[in-house]
């Protein structure tokens, strides 16, 4: 009773209304709120899980997870795949009615790529589009250089630094939304904060924002597409504790829930209320290779090798679901050579799970059976039981099959991901907890957010060899020279276990009977543009 009485205390603390659900009207939980709302700058699942509503861009997922023109009539694409050149639908409009033009779009990609903006986005862009790395990371070419170009009012040019089949998907993504210049300008960069400031451009747009608590979205009348958006309202509550999301799901007073917990899994097996979908992206643990002794890659393999992915995965997280990986290349992308099989399987394993092996590695490496090994910590975020069985999980694993110590330690959310001062990003770790969602579903994606000028692994890892492998991802190749080029850069990764790969990722979620048409594109952001709810 107790319990029961908490679990009730705790929905009413955040002060919303689950319960006369409106006919038009879902409620969506997901464990957090978006860390930014600024697709421009924002580089986390979190920020896209409202961005995908907000914003629309070039192209867009469909119903059956495919790309297809948004904000674009089509585009033509020069013969040698460099320059494409989109047509914009006539009368766009952002929320607040003005018109949205090429302009919009060529101001928006140039923000990303420009230094003095530092966005947390722009290796999307500056990998596919020509000199964006030299403006953003060599700073050698300027921003108004960059050959993005509207040429009129619904004519947007851009030349590619190489033929990348994959550059139409990216135009759905956030990194490729447009926003509005004179909103920025005027505003500065907190106008993503409030909704009497917020000008977007996609099926919802925000009118209330409470941190911490929820978000209210509404249906923006000046959509291209407002006409097929059945939703009037979509609220987002950011609830955390697994229990807690279950007993409102249950009640009816979530439409959809994100956070799924052991019990909700095994409770909605075998229903229509659990869906499932898979996420091209893998949870990883980072070694901070500048601390001995996880600056020798002998000790970051034997590490790697030593963890059973299986027991992570089945037995202490208890999703079945959740592929085991052992690579760095997570499964949903397509091969290269055999765009009908998965990368993954068409390669195979890059690492094989081998104790005695690892042991063998410890001892080379100086720590014959863990002797003179030095304690460590595996570092992650606070309030996330998964995240806490795992890093005990995986400290007993080494501890019985390498006689290492390790013990888990966990970080307020606040303090771990700050920017510069957090716990990754300042260094303070010897192992911490990871994970990404990839940008477009081609290995090379993979690749690139374990570079060291990418900023998104935070590893301390000194590689030259393989930022020469990612550079030259970045120019012409033919297939066969990219299958090989990839080949080679998990080859590396393989001998240097900058991170632990430990699964890829699969979303499930608990939808409500009366909630139909909702979908998760393949980076697992919820799209509710073709929702509709059953009478």
């Amino acid at each position: 009773m107790k319990k029961l009485l908490l679990l009730a205390l705790t929905l009413a603390l955040l002060c919303v209304t689950f319960s006369a659900l409106a006919e038009n009207k879902i409620t969506f939980q997901m464990a957090g709120e978006p860390e930014c709302m600024d697709p421009t700058i924002n580089d986390y699942s979190t920020g896209s899980y409202a961005l995908q509503n907000l914003f629309r861009g070039l192209y867009k997922y469909a119903p059956d997870g495919s790309v297809v023109p948004a904000l674009a009539e089509g585009y033509e694409v020069s013969d040698d795949g460099l320059v494409y050149t989109f047509k914009l639908k006539e009368g766009l409009k952002w929320s607040d009615g003005s018109p949205l033009t090429a302009h919009d779009f060529e101001y928006s990609w140039k923000r990303v790529l420009d230094p003095s903006v530092g966005s947390e986005t722009a290796y999307t862009l500056y990998g596919v589009i020509k000199d964006g790395y030299a403006c953003f990371v060599d700073q050698t070419v300027a921003v108004d250089d960059l050959p993005i170009k509207a040429l009129d009012d619904t004519t947007l040019q851009v030349e590619l630094l190489a033929p990348a089949s994959y550059f139409i998907s990216l135009t759905a993504t956030t990194a490729f939304m447009p926003v509005k210049r004179e909103v920025i300008e005027t505003v500065g960069e907190d106008w993503e904060m409030d909704p009497a400031t917020y000008v977007c451009n996609g099926p919802f747009m925000p009118t209330e924002m409470k941190p911490d608590e929820s978000y209210t979205f509404v249906k923006n009348p000046y959509y291209y597409n407002a006409d097929e958006v059945q939703l009037d309202e979509v609220q987002y509550v950011f609830l955390g504790a697994a229990e807690t999301v279950k007993m409102a799901f249950d009640n009816g007073e979530l439409d959809i829930a994100t956070t799924v917990s052991p019990d909700a899994m095994a409770a909605y097996e075998g229903t229509p209320n659990l869906m499932a979908s898979s996420r091209i992206g893998y949870r990883y643990y980072e070694f901070n290779c500048a601390k001995a002794p996880f600056d020798d890659a002998r000790v970051r393999r034997a590490l790697t090798m030593a963890l059973d992915r299986g027991i992570l995965v089945n037995t202490i997280i208890e999703d079945p679901t959740r592929p085991t990986l052992r690579g760095w290349v997570p499964y949903g992308i397509k091969d290269v050579l055999q765009p009908a099989s998965d990368w993954r399987d068409a390669v195979g394993d890059a690492f094989a799970e081998d104790v005695e092996a690892a042991k063998a590695l410890l001892a080379e490496a100086g720590y014959p059976d863990g002797e003179g090994f030095p304690p460590f910590t595996v570092k992650y975020v606070s309030g996330n039981t998964e995240l806490e069985n795992v890093a005990q999980a995986m400290c007993a694993m080494w501890k019985q099959a390498l006689g290492i110590d390790c013990s888990p330690v966990a970080v307020e959310d606040g303090v771990y991901w700050a920017d510069d001062t957090g716990t990754r990003d300042s260094g303070d770790f010897e192992i911490a907890y990871m994970g990404y969602t990839l940008d477009y579903a081609e290995p090379s994606a993979a690749f690139f957010i374990l570079e060291n000028a990418e900023g998104n692994a935070c590893t301390r890892w000194d590689c030259p060899e393989y930022l020469a492998l990612c550079q030259q991802m970045r120019g012409i190749l033919s297939d066969d020279a990219r299958e090989a080029l990839y080949l080679q850069a998990e080859a590396t990764l393989a001998e240097e276990c900058p991170v632990i790969p430990i699964y890829s990722y699969n979303d499930t979620a608990l939808v409500a009977s009366r909630v139909q048409g909702f979908i998760r594109n393949s980076n697992g952001h919820p799209i509710f543009e073709y929702v509709t709810l059953a009478e």
